[in-house]
């Protein structure tokens, strides 16, 4: 799994030891915690947040040993590793076969693309067996609330043929994969189970592709984000009816956890942190945390309330200097010593996405 590989050391040479593996554990997973969604943030890795939900753990520690034991990597202390010269080199390697599709974007769409997943496939499935006149079937989607989903959606599709509707969802899929590469369009058609078809596993897509079965789940998630990135777009409801009326209510789904919502309402009714802490029977720390994943997902979102515009520009200036996203060093060099690491967080969600880039270079 050299793929599995290339992308832990492309997050180990982005943390710069400043964060442990279960750093990348978490961010691979899509932990939804304000420390997961701040790293994959500042250290620009929000495009692989979510990438592998049903990661093991152990399965992450096997591949980090292999890196040390091949002295790809090093470890300056425990579970903090820095990348290597050779690393370096390696990650430049791996770059030449392995790309990260421009459109993988976990942290945008990884919930609004698993629902939309779970759906389209069902979907495509029920419709295909019924016209092929099979109407029972295994559901290559068990949970009842898609199933339930998909039959309430069916039913109200008056005046349209299952014909048509089967055809209407080909067109648009056929038209936006038209868009990615073929081996892309490829791995998400294969994955389709219809009528007299059984979708293939990554494995078995990677056997009949000659490929890494990792990448093959890589490459299938960028095309699921490509989807969700291009129905989202003001047209969508005209270019692609059918694909934008099975993710209307995905699209309008806010992106903040539910608590933080409920801050945020707070806030916007002019409550101050404490007075939300008090309403809300929750630590300080908890709400700065939640007005830390406002600040992430909404660049709207003015931070100068909490920190002044003085501040902000001292902490941007030491950050880009020490080319560190460590709270502590940050805090050692201001030359206001009272302030908070809740500060710190909140300057630094102002500058990810964009201090690094994907592409690996050597220093």
């Amino acid at each position: 799994m050299k793929s599995f590989e290339f992308l832990c050391l492309f997050c180990l040479r982005a943390f710069r030891g400043e964060r442990s593996i279960s750093g990348i554990y978490h961010l691979f997973r899509g932990k939804k915690s304000s420390q997961t969604i701040q790293d994959a943030n500042i250290f620009s890795l929000g495009f692989l947040y979510g990438l592998f939900p049903e990661l093991n753990r152990s399965y992450l520690s096997k591949h980090v040993i292999a890196l040390k034991e091949q002295g790809l990597i090093t470890e300056a202390q425990t579970e903090h590793y820095q990348v290597t010269d050779k690393g370096i080199s390696q990650l430049i390697e791996y770059e030449k076969v392995y790309h990260i599709p421009p459109y993988l974007n976990g942290f945008a769409y990884k919930d609004k693309s698993t629902h939309f997943w779970k759906r389209y496939s069902l979907l495509v499935q029920t419709l295909s067996n019924l016209i092929g006149n099979k109407k029972t079937f295994l559901p290559v989607q068990y949970e009842e609330t898609v199933q339930r989903w998909v039959k309430s959606y069916l039913l109200h599709q008056k005046g349209r043929t299952k014909e048509q509707m089967l055809n209407d969802f080909y067109q648009e899929t056929n038209n936006l994969l038209q868009e990615v590469s073929t081996k892309q369009a490829t791995v998400f058609t294969l994955m389709l189970t219809g009528y007299r078809q059984v979708g293939r596993t990554p494995g078995q897509i990677a056997r009949l592709l000659d490929m890494d079965p990792v990448w093959v789940q890589v490459e299938f998630q960028a095309v699921l984000h490509f989807f969700i990135g291009k129905i989202d777009k003001g047209v969508s409801s005209n270019k692609y009816p059918s694909l934008y009326s099975i993710s209307r209510d995905l699209l309008a789904r806010p992106q903040l956890t539910e608590t933080t919502q409920k801050t945020m309402k707070l806030l916007n009714q002019g409550l101050n942190i404490h007075e939300i802490s008090m309403l809300r029977r929750l630590k300080i720390s908890t709400i700065e945390d939640h007005i830390v994943e406002i600040a992430l997902h909404s660049t709207d979102f003015s931070i100068e309330p909490y920190v002044e515009e003085k501040l902000i520009r001292e902490i941007e200036e030491i950050v880009q200097v020490l080319h560190t996203n460590q709270l502590r060093k940050i805090k050692e060099r201001v030359t206001n010593q009272d302030i908070s690491y809740f500060q710190i967080r909140l300057v630094l969600t102002r500058m990810g996405e964009g201090d690094e880039s994907r592409t690996v270079t050597k220093n």
